[in-house]
């Protein structure tokens, strides 16, 4: 396509050079610029911005878009298109150059705190048992046809995601579930989608270090409902929410066109008539839209009752028939890393899960709690280089509901695990949880171990159970390193327990699930 036709009607300013040549890709990682592409500079620091621009020219890029001010290089020969908005004609012309596939596929985005990634692997599972494939984007990748195309960030930059749609429509995929980030939105990664659905599951803090509010991360993903899926080409294009939760109820109330609700109310439109959640999953019979059926789902908790719920809504609202709802719940065993059962101590029930805020930490521990453990250990951490006022709220958390913690190292990235321990200590503290060692904690003393180490912790959470004891293992759940004074370590939460119980012998199995 030529560069006119790419930035055709988006937010440009002054242009310089030809806008008739012919663009053969688009990028906006210079590292990976190949000859002939439209580069996007997407840097708001003026000197990196300069630096990535020149290392994409020198990798034979014909184009850039950059912000105004950012473009003095010493090479004439490109086209430079200034704009105050880069990211917003990234997304214009990667619906253009990819041939905006959502426009021809259902394409179903999930947002809010919590619940995102589960509820985005029942959909597909609920599709693929209805006969339709349906691709997943999110946190831990972009899969298609049970293939995983790559990984990256939660919600892709508009010229991945729209790259990923087309990979998907292209091998027979007409369904995709993704999951949309706060930042995405912020970021306008997501401007130019045309959504089939969109559904928001909840609201906690999370992401305030970006936000700085949370009126002004709530505002962000109201964005997804307000502005972008009324601009989508799908005349019914679907708002849902969960209808028992304050922020869901306002996303409800700023939509206009179709919209429904989920949740545990009775006066709801998908709503549980009867349920169960035990350590043999979920079972329930679910009311959508006056039509009832059956679900048995592996999945652990109320928590994944309200992923089935939302999952559930959102099909049904696009015509997948209850029975096939009903199977792709039964075969759906959850998202990895995502309360993701693994072999422990005879009796004792291991989890993993990526819980690393504390309204996700809360509906865990809340969870398992109602599961009736004989006791409950929670290996923790907070993570580095982030919003530092949810520390001692977190250890609060596990202080209140689980009867041993054992604090540890999350992802500390540049920062000092120590400092970042002791802030989560307060929150300990202060809800009256004492310091104890690890002989006490085995006694079945209530209280807190802190071991900084996280291998060394997930050893000391495993040692201090006995059976009829939940072990829940937080904060890093699918993720397969540990980011440590800038350097990047192996390190799996879900390997190491494996490790440990093979050493200290026998296993109780996994659920199959």
């Amino acid at each position: 396509m030529t560069l006119a036709e790419l930035i055709a009607g988006a937010p440009v300013g002054r242009i310089h050079g030809d806008l008739a040549i012919e663009i053969g890709g688009l990028g906006y990682d210079s590292r990976r610029t190949r000859p002939g592409d439209l580069f996007f500079s997407t840097a708001r620091d003026a000197v990196a911005g300069r630096a990535h621009i020149e290392d994409a020219l020198k990798r034979g890029a014909r184009a850039v878009v950059a912000r105004g001010g950012v473009v003095e290089t010493a090479r004439p020969a490109f086209a430079l298109i200034e704009s105050a908005e880069p990211r917003v004609v990234m997304g214009i012309a990667a619906a253009r150059f990819f041939g905006a596939p959502s426009h021809r596929m259902d394409l179903i985005g999930v947002t809010g705190t919590s619940g995102k990634t589960t509820t985005t692997w029942l959909i597909e599972s609920i599709f693929a048992a209805a006969g339709r494939p349906c691709g997943l984007i999110g946190t831990i990748g972009v899969f298609a046809g049970g293939r995983k195309l790559h990984g990256g960030l939660t919600t892709p930059e508009s010229i991945d995601f729209e790259a990923a749609l087309a990979t998907m429509e292209a091998g027979g995929v007409k369904a995709a579930a993704a999951e949309i980030s706060s930042i995405g939105i912020a970021e306008r990664r997501v401007d130019r989608l045309a959504f089939r659905a969109c559904l928001f599951t909840n609201l906690g803090r999370d992401h305030l270090d970006y936000h700085g509010t949370l009126e002004d991360y709530f505002a962000a993903k109201l964005r997804l409902f307000t502005e972008i899926l009324p601009r989508s080409v799908w005349r019914d294009a679907i708002a849902a929410a969960r209808g028992d939760e304050p922020f869901g109820q306002r996303v409800l109330r700023a939509c206009a066109g179709r919209k429904l609700s989920f949740g545990l109310d009775r006066a709801l439109d998908v709503y549980p008539e009867s349920y169960s959640a035990g350590l043999d999953g979920v079972r329930a019979t679910i009311n959508a839209f006056g039509r009832r059926f059956a679900i048995n789902s592996p999945l652990l908790g109320e928590i994944n009752l309200l992923n089935i719920l939302g999952a559930s809504a959102v099909s049904v609202a696009l015509g997948i028939e209850p029975e096939a709802v009903a199977e792709g719940v039964r075969r759906c065993p959850g998202a990895p890393g995502r309360l993701e059962s693994v072999g422990g101590p005879p009796g004792v029930k291991v989890l993993v899960d990526y819980a690393h805020k504390p309204d996700a930490l809360e509906a865990v521990l809340g969870a398992l709690r109602a599961l009736g453990p004989r006791r409950l250990v929670c290996v923790f951490g907070c993570g580095g280089d982030r919003d530092r006022g949810k520390r001692p709220i977190m250890g609060a958390i596990a202080g209140r509901l689980a009867d041993a913690a054992v604090l540890t190292s999350d992802n500390p990235r540049t920062e000092e695990p120590l400092r970042i321990i002791a802030e989560v200590e307060d929150g300990l503290r202060e809800c009256g949880l004492a310091r104890i060692g690890e002989a006490a904690a085995a006694r079945g003393e209530r209280g807190y171990i802190v071991e900084p180490d996280r291998r060394d912790a997930i050893a000391v959470g495993l040692r201090i159970a006995a059976a009829g004891d939940i072990v829940v293992i937080a904060g890093k759940g699918h993720e397969d390193y540990q980011l440590v004074a800038g350097r990047r370590l192996d390190f799996d939460d879900r390997a190491v327990v494996r490790e440990i119980v093979a050493r200290m012998g026998a296993t109780e199995p996994p659920a199959e699930n």
